[in-house]
């Protein structure tokens, strides 16, 4: 099933009962964050809150928090690996359309961010409102190519923005626009189609378009409309944009913020000043609450697919790579195992893969990657730390690292928790015949469909 917009994937997300509404009225400073993280840990669904203190616009939250909401968001069958590098390999141009619901209702004069949209204070030392579920989109200034992201946008003042531009391709197109002096048009978006969030944190090669990729998810174009104040284009059906641009050469303090390490961070960073909003009637404002499974499984499901593309082509007995759901800088991979030199070789190769990787374990082939429980087995029935370990120093780690130094060097570590070739008796892990699984898991099913509907 495909979804043109945000209310399409609400609708049927009720339908599925993955989505619950909050009707009592919360205050969008602590309260809504705060039953975001508890919905997260409790119950594991979306949450719709239909009174926000304040506003007459709702917000969403916990959106793709869960690899069966990104599987329904993507209309994956089958492996979701396997449909994500299936998809991105067939990339689909977007197309430009007159006008779209998000230019519905325009507000160009002296327009103020938090009368306008319920944007979020999510901890208690958090320096002010933050858009964590925002999409920046900038232009290459060379080239043209669009490039898009999320990261966190402090709202400083009615018009005027803090934002950490430190991943790319952004981080790039700032660079540049600042050697020439000039500002960089930016359009931050809230509430898109699903595909399209979920392409924005795509690692993606430079020159890419990551709409485009979203169109080869998705299987048919993304329709954009012009920006009215920048040179710019935005999905037609988004629910916010906010039109503005990235001053040269300013920088002032911009949080602490409670980041998804779960730890606060401030620095001095670039700002923003907007000139327009523009969004549809009666919109839906769209949350990300920092350090739930949200942004682990979001991140998760595109960057192991990327890793494990890039590390197959280097060591192809390397099966499947999963970004673990506690933690997105913890990289589990399987492997097929044809020598001792193996798992070494590959912990080695993805350490240096992408900066927010801090941990690697490597696992074997009868070790279900996607289950913390049996990872954290293989890591006490077949690792040995005066052996299987290794320890890699000076490698470009994390700018929200705390640990990390002032340039974000950092150390990682990777764990070898493959059993000895030769020795597969020794470590034979216990299981049931298959045969008594398939008959016991057809009676088990009757009792919890019976039970779901109680």
């Amino acid at each position: 099933m495909k979804f043109d917009d945000l209310r399409g994937f609400i609708k049927y997300l009720e339908e599925e009962s993955e989505l619950v509404r909050i009707k009592e009225e919360l205050s969008p400073e602590y309260e809504v964050p705060a039953a975001m993280k508890y919905m997260d840990q409790k119950l594991g669904s979306a949450v719709m809150f239909e009174h926000v203190k304040g506003y007459d616009i709702p917000v969403i939250g916990n959106l793709l928090g869960s690899r069966k909401r990104i599987r329904m968001a993507l209309s994956a069958h089958g492996d979701l690996t396997a449909h994500y590098l299936h998809g991105t390999k067939k990339p689909i141009k977007a197309v430009l359309v007159e006008s779209g619901p998000v230019r519905d209702i325009t507000l160009t004069r002296d327009p103020d961010i938090l009368r306008t949209i319920p944007v979020l204070v999510h901890h208690e030392r958090d320096a002010g409102p933050y858009f964590t579920g925002a999409v920046l989109i900038a232009k290459d200034p060379d080239t043209g190519v669009r490039g898009m992201g999320i990261h966190r946008i402090q709202v400083k003042g009615k018009n005027r923005l803090g934002m950490l531009l430190y991943s790319p391709p952004l981080s790039h197109f700032f660079k540049r626009y600042e050697e020439r002096g000039e500002a960089m048009d930016i359009a931050i978006v809230s509430g898109m189609d699903p595909v399209t969030y979920f392409s924005s944190v795509i690692w993606a090669p430079r020159g890419v378009d990551k709409f485009e990729l979203a169109g080869g998810l998705k299987g048919e174009p993304i329709r954009l409309v012009k920006c009215q104040s920048v040179d710019l284009e935005v999905p037609a059906e988004a629910e916010f944009v906010l039109e503005g641009r990235v001053l040269p050469h300013v920088r002032e303090p911009e949080g602490p913020f409670g980041e998804e390490t779960g730890v606060y961070t401030a620095y001095d960073n670039p700002v923003a000043e907007i000139d327009v909003i523009t969004c549809r009637k009666n919109p839906i404002y769209h949350g990300l609450m920092p350090f739930t499974r949200e942004g682990c499984v979001l991140i998760g499901v595109s960057w192991e697919a990327e890793n494990l593309k890039s590390i197959k082509k280097q060591f192809p007995q390397v099966e499947k790579a999963h970004i673990s759901p506690l933690d997105f800088g913890q990289l589990v991979i399987q492997i097929d195992k044809k020598s001792e030199k193996d798992p070494k070789e590959v912990i080695d190769y993805a350490l240096d893969l992408n900066p927010y990787t801090k941990s690697v374990v490597i696992v074997d082939m009868d070790v279900d990657l996607y289950d913390p429980k049996e990872v954290a087995w293989a890591l006490s029935n077949r690792f040995q730390p005066d052996k299987d370990m290794v320890i890699k120093k000076g490698v470009a780690g994390s700018v929200i690292d705390p640990s990390a130094s002032e340039n974000h060097m950092t150390s990682k570590i990777g764990f070898d928790a493959t059993r000895p070739l030769g020795q597969k008796e020794k470590f034979e892990k216990i299981r049931i015949p298959d045969g008594v699984l398939t008959k016991i898991e057809g009676i088990m099913k009757g009792y919890l469909s019976e039970t779901s509907k109680r």
